[in-house]
């Protein structure tokens, strides 16, 4: 934990006060009266600490006996998780999972993709719809997702990058501010850049609703998280054919989930996700990965398939494969990917992602029929495809 910025010691007739500045004046936060040792924690607490470094600080400044230790590192974390409650003090960029944790917090290990993380907070506000890919306890998760039942500390101001009806990203200098304006419960989110720590205040109750809107919203620290993992998730839906994953991308509305089920209907493929699909390269090969977000379909897969292709659609009243050039392909894959794209260098995370894909799968454009013709269309270029690369897909 570390000092509010916006907090500042002063002495009152010799007293020692924690009191608001700036913001936290406009809204009408409170300073509290501490006694000599808190102003002492407090000038420690300028830097990032943990339980443990203070306790370790505060029994050599006082000198203190080693039977005493328990009781002075139990006031220590009794006054943190006081001050922290009240919004004086935040969480460190780096810290430990048992300093964000809460007496009464239930926590829950996922693992997507590979990736661990672990939520905590109130039991009743995890959303259901992240249970299939619930794990055993990992030792060193990828990212710690907190959810908090008060407002945030202060509200900070940063660098626009993201606005619209359904998101709002702002750019501080560690962190990362989420605004979700549809999701009336959820005041704000904090990403820190190394994609480690997302802490969402949020307000009860908790009802169905509410974990609606959290698992929709908990899927942006996910995707930055992944995209620093060099994955990136692409709009489309997605089917298993002769041993591989095909995704069928398009604009809402075009026909995606139409044409994965002509392939169920006519040929009982599975549908691996009705909306969206995890794309990496690992050891040179392209693989897809299930996670829980898949739209309104509520298709989604929790395994990992090899990738054989991006079908690109379009709407036509007749059915025919186009032929794509090779900048052609890596663009409009581009133009279907939901990854953070906040600046260059997210968007460059991208591109190395779509251009190494691109060089690995086929990718090309199906201009189609909502009618059974169109599978056998597609079909056809599969196999002629595979045919073309037998050991490269098999």
């Amino acid at each position: 934990m570390r000092q509010n910025e916006n907090y500042v010691l002063k002495r009152i007739a010799k007293t020692p006060y924690l009191l608001p500045v700036g913001q936290l004046i406009a809204d009408q936060r409170r300073g509290i009266k501490i006694n000599e040792t808190g102003a002492c924690l407090w000038k420690l607490l300028k830097k990032d600490r943990s339980i443990e470094e203070l306790t370790k600080l505060c029994a050599e400044y006082y000198d203190t006996e080693p039977e005493a230790l328990p009781r002075l590192e139990e006031d220590i974390r009794e006054f943190v998780s006081r001050l922290a409650s009240w919004g004086i003090l935040v969480p460190s960029s780096h810290g430990s999972i048992e300093e964000y944790a809460r007496p009464d917090d239930t926590h829950k290990y996922l693992c997507i993709a590979g990736l661990t993380c672990i939520l905590s907070g109130p039991g009743p506000a995890f959303p259901p719809e992240l249970d299939a890919f619930a794990c055993k306890p990992a030792k060193h998760p990828h990212q710690h997702i907190q959810i908090l039942a008060h407002a945030p500390a202060v509200h900070e101001n940063g660098k626009l990058l993201v606005r619209s009806g359904e998101l709002t990203v702002i750019e501080c200098r560690e962190k990362y501010i989420l605004l979700f304006p549809a999701a009336a419960q959820i005041a704000e989110a904090h990403l820190t850049k190394d994609a480690s720590r997302c802490i969402f205040y949020c307000t009860a109750p908790f009802t169905r609703l509410f974990q609606s809107d959290l698992f929709h919203a908990l899927q942006l620290p996910f995707l930055y998280l992944a995209q620093r993992h060099d994955m990136a998730v692409l709009h489309s839906s997605s089917i298993l054919y002769e041993g591989s994953a095909w995704l069928f991308a398009a604009s809402s509305g075009t026909g995606k989930s139409t044409h994965a089920g002509l392939w169920h209907e006519l040929l009982k493929t599975p549908v691996l996700n009705g909306d969206l699909n995890l794309l990496s390269m690992e050891n040179g090969r392209a693989l897809i990965h299930g996670i829980p977000w898949c739209g309104s379909s509520g298709l989604a897969d929790t395994g990992t398939h090899p990738l054989g292709g991006i079908i690109l659609l379009r709407q036509s009243p007749r059915d025919y494969v186009e032929q794509l050039s090779e900048d052609q392909k890596r663009l409009l894959v581009l133009q279907r990917l939901i990854s953070p794209a906040w600046d260059g260098k997210l968007y460059g995370r991208s591109l190395r992602l779509v251009d190494a894909l691109a060089a690995q799968i086929l990718v090309c454009r199906l201009h189609c029929t909502p009618r059974p013709a169109a599978v056998e269309t597609i079909r056809h270029e599969i196999h002629r495809y595979l045919n073309a690369r037998p050991n490269e897909i098999h």
